[in-house]
Formats: structure tokens, C-alpha cells, sequence
């Protein structure tokens, strides 16, 4: 008898480029398709981590270190089937770490989101900056025309 989705075992590893077709399909479910825009001009496979859970891409998440001591977490998406099972929170943790583990000081963030406000305040120390970016292009949320910045910040800094 086979596993139902819902006992899929979800591995978080780094892409390669035979994954780039889920990682799109993922992205297109939040509106974060358009990469080469002006919201998104590039998103290198080598500065993302995805989930994979019964046999395809269930999730992705990018980052990006601007310099010694700034990151930025770029586009997290999740496929709606697989939503409010931790999936974004695993592909969150690997990117933290990756960019904590290089000894960023700060990573920034935008969302245009009240419930991933929320999320990134409750469970990874993130606040907000006070910043509000004008979009670019339609990206994310289409009723919402701005991103919220928030920022993370290594204590003792």
C-alpha cells in the first residue's frame, strides 16, 4: 500500500536545473513567476534551496548575500497543497542558516502579506524596518501595490 501525500517525507536540498520547471510551476501559485522582471530580474539556482515531497517540487525559497554583513531572503512560495505543513518553515530555516552561517549581521526581507508579517515575527525574529517599497510590476499579492521590509539583526550588532 502506498504513502498518501499527506505521509510524504519532505527533503530540502539544493536545485539543479532539471528542477527549474517545478520551481516555476511553484512560483506561479503566489505570483512570483516573473522572473527577469523588474521586481525579480534574476533568481540563480545556486542562491535557493526547494522541497520535494512526493515526486515533484513543493516548495521554494531564495536568498541572496549583498555583502559581509547584509543578506536578503528573495521569493518563497509553497504549493497550496502542501501549505500548513511546515514546508515553508523548513525552506526558511535552510536559508537563514546558510546566510547566519556566513556571518551576516542583518537579512531583509519584503512581503506584501499580514499573515507572513506575522509568521516571520513569530517564529524567526524578524521585525519590521518601517520601510514601505512601491512594486514594481504586479508580483505577489495583486491587491496590494507595496511591500512591507522587514529586518532580521544578529544580537550584539
Amino acid at each position: 500500500m502506498g504513502r498518501s501525500d499527506s505521509d510524504a517525507r519532505i527533503e530540502i536540498r539544493r536545485p539543479s536545473e532539471s528542477d527549474r520547471e517545478g520551481i516555476v510551476s511553484v512560483l506561479r501559485t503566489a505570483n512570483f513567476d516573473a522572473i527577469g522582471s523588474s521586481e525579480m530580474p534574476e533568481f540563480p539556482l545556486s542562491d535557493c534551496f526547494i522541497a520535494l515531497a512526493g515526486g515533484g517540487v513543493v516548495g521554494v525559497g531564495g536568498y541572496r548575500i549583498l555583502d559581509a554583513d547584509t543578506g536578503k531572503t528573495t521569493l518563497l512560495a509553497v504549493d497550496p497543497a502542501w501549505r500548513g505543513r511546515g514546508v515553508g518553515n523548513l525552506l526558511q530555516t535552510a536559508r537563514l542558516e546558510v546566510m547566519k552561517a556566513a556571518g551576516v549581521k542583518r537579512i531583509y526581507t519584503n512581503t506584501d502579506d499580514d499573515a507572513v508579517i506575522a509568521w516571520l515575527e513569530r517564529r524567526h525574529g524578524f521585525r519590521r524596518s518601517g520601510e514601505r517599497i512601491a512594486k514594481l510590476r504586479p508580483f505577489g499579492r495583486p491587491d496590494r501595490d507595496h511591500w512591507i521590509n522587514m529586518v532580521w539583526e544578529r544580537p550584539g550588532t
